[in-house]
């Protein structure tokens, strides 16, 4: 299969992929919460950053293991691709809500 054909249909979880692997292993190495994910505004402090941020990372890669995911249940069933990202992206919803709640900024 050409690289033009597989790029044409996996580049939107390929960017995806990208934007949470480098979100997520920024947030680890430098254990804070990057500028781009705070809402405009919002400078509370967070109750735990370096536990916050450990945590975060890691959601963070799981969501880009999910896009990876995606990328390879493409090839096999659209169907199954799509269920499959949207359970990640639930589960992802629900664990970073209860990270925020526990580690996130006071008064949440």
């Amino acid at each position: 299969m050409p690289i033009e054909v597989i790029l044409e249909l996996t580049w939107i979880p390929l960017i995806a992929f990208a934007m949470s692997f480098l979100a997520g292993l920024h947030m680890l190495l430098t254990k804070r919460r990057p500028m781009y994910l705070r809402v405009r505004g919002d400078n509370r402090p967070l109750q735990n950053e370096t536990r916050y941020a450990t945590v975060g990372g890691c959601l963070l890669l799981f969501l880009a293991a999910g896009a990876i995911g995606m990328c390879v249940l493409l090839f096999y069933n659209v169907i199954m691709a799509f269920v499959e990202v949207v359970v990640v992206f639930i589960i992802f919803a629900i664990l970073w809500r209860r990270m925020s709640v526990k580690y996130g900024p006071l008064g949440y």
